[in-house]
Parts: C-alpha cells; sequence; structure tokens
C-alpha cells in the first residue's frame, strides 16, 4: 500500500468519524421518537419487534394521546404537556433569530463599513471595545437588562428578545463583515468616487452587491446566535405562549418521568428547522467565507 493511498484511507476514515460523531445524536432522537419505550428498552436489544409510531409527534401537534397509553396495566413513562408547547416554541424562536437576522444586517453592515474603510477619532478603542464586548459574561449583564426591559415596558414580549439578542450578536456581525469588507479591492470604491458616487452610494452600490453572501452569510450566524440563546429568553420571555424552543425543551428536560419517545420526538422537532436552514443557505456560507478569505 503506497503512502498516498494511505492518506487518503486515514482521510475518509477521519471524516467518517466526524460525520458520525455530529450524526449520531440526530439518528438516535430520530430512532427513539418512533420506536415505543419498550422497544427502546428491550434488551438485548430488539428495536423493530413492535414496530414503528408516530403517535409521539400526534401527540405534539394535536394532543391526542398516545395509543400504547390506553393498554391497561401497561409500564409507561409521564405524558408532559411541555412537549405540546415544541411547534410554538419552534415558530417563537424562529420570529425572533429572524428578526435579530435582520436588524443584525442593517445596523451592523453600516458601522462595518466604517471600521474597514474610514478614518475616524478613537477609531481604535471603540474597535477594541466591540471585541472585547462578547466577553462580559452574560449572567453579570442579566439583572441590568431585565431591569431595562422593564422600565421600557417591553418585558414578556419578542421585541425585547429581538432587542437583547441583536446587542449581544451585534458585535460580531460588525467585526465579520468589517472583515469581508476589507478585501473589497479598494480601487473599485476609487473608480465610483471618481465617477461622482458619493461615500453612501460606494457603499450601497459597490460595497453592498458584491458583500451579499458573506453579509448572508454572517446574518445567518446571528439567526443561530439566537435561535439557541437560553438566559435572557428565560428571564425575559414571560408566559408561556411566548417562550421561544430553549426554554421550552429545558421544561421539558427537567420532567425525568417524561416517556423517552416524546423527549426524542421533541428533541429531534427541535434540530430540524436549524438543519434544515443549513441544507438551504450552506451553498450561500461556503461562498461567502470563500470569498472573504481570497479577495483582495
Amino acid at each position: 500500500m503506497t503512502i498516498p493511498t494511505l492518506k487518503r484511507i486515514l482521510l475518509y476514515l477521519a471524516a467518517f468519524l466526524v460525520f458520525f460523531f455530529s450524526a449520531s445524536p440526530v439518528l438516535i432522537s430520530l430512532l427513539g421518537s418512533i420506536l415505543p419505550d419498550q422497544a427502546i428498552f428491550s434488551f438485548p436489544p430488539d428495536w423493530f419487534q413492535f414496530g414503528v409510531t408516530f403517535d409521539n409527534y400526534r401527540y405534539i401537534f394535536t394532543g391526542e394521546i398516545p395509543s400504547s397509553y390506553e393498554v391497561k396495566g401497561a409500564i409507561r413513562s409521564m405524558i408532559s404537556d411541555a412537549a405540546r408547547q415544541v411547534p410554538g416554541g419552534m415558530l417563537n424562536s424562529t420570529v425572533v433569530a429572524f428578526g435579530v437576522l435582520v436588524l443584525n444586517i442593517a445596523a451592523g453592515a453600516p458601522p462595518a463599513y466604517a471600521f474597514a474603510r474610514m478614518r475616524f477619532r478613537g477609531k481604535q478603542l471603540t474597535f477594541m471595545a466591540l471585541i472585547l464586548a462578547p466577553l462580559v459574561p452574560a449572567v453579570a449583564l442579566a439583572t441590568p437588562v431585565y431591569l431595562m426591559i422593564q422600565w421600557m415596558g417591553l418585558l414578556g414580549t419578542k421585541a425585547a428578545l429581538i432587542l437583547v439578542h441583536s446587542v449581544l450578536t451585534l458585535p460580531f456581525t460588525v467585526l465579520i463583515l468589517s472583515v469581508f469588507f476589507r478585501k473589497i479591492p479598494v480601487e473599485l470604491e476609487d473608480a465610483a468616487s471618481v465617477d461622482g458616487c458619493t461615500r453612501f452610494q460606494v457603499f450601497t452600490r459597490i460595497v453592498l452587491p458584491l458583500s451579499l453572501p458573506s453579509i448572508f452569510a454572517t446574518g445567518l450566524f446571528a439567526f443561530m446566535l439566537s435561535y439557541s440563546e437560553f438566559l435572557f429568553a428565560l428571564i425575559l420571555g414571560g408566559e408561556a405562549k411566548n417562550r421561544t424552543l430553549p426554554v421550552v425543551m429545558a421544561a421539558l428536560a427537567r420532567n425525568t418521568d417524561v416517556s423517552w419517545g416524546l423527549l426524542n420526538a421533541s428533541t429531534f422537532l427541535a434540530i430540524i428547522p436549524t438543519l434544515v436552514l443549513v441544507v438551504i443557505v450552506w451553498r450561500f456560507v461556503v461562498e461567502g467565507i470563500i470569498v472573504g478569505s481570497v479577495k483582495g
């Protein structure tokens, strides 16, 4: 066996191990969600002896009790009402995260361009503060943020979560976009200025169109960060109808007696939006990263 062939085999093996490590939780959740509990805990393992069932998903979306719970004398776990909140939590998380994505792009792109191209007093100091801001522990901000949102009268609203999540993710957005903007050849902007474009027109007509993949990729990461944020969603969410998905899943996980199949079904549903989003925009993310890394 030649050395190049051995290297290729090791590379494929490493890739398979990474894929297996990453995909196993998803596959286990899917499998555990469609199998009855007695099949999951059977020993020796015989997972498909009772067939597959979608009763757990039916209960989450309709409230219909799984048929296995109607069997008298059967050993069963508890049904948790928190699982019924998963669809609403997914919707709330999506709405909040999409609002954060839009705000991050709208409020993050202009200052990122300013840091990338303009000279102004205090630029280095403000940029350093922007970099260090995310290092402040979120727990240290919980009380002042809560009091501020209460004073604004936004407690228990999606607007509060969009505002807070945008503040938390905006430094990251500005930092990444400023790096992307620096990679755009300055000669293009100089040529536009010679043709009579103002700085704002250069930004909107030249920089933004060239940076769309990078901007979209950065907005996606802001979406992901907001979608999975837990602490502020917990303390600012208010009523159950406004809870985001991480808060709903935490409430479900705290119930140690909940049905294993129901917990897996809820977990798999929680994963689906992220998987779908990544698959749809993966090309834009990769393109944005490559464009930002090789230009200039």
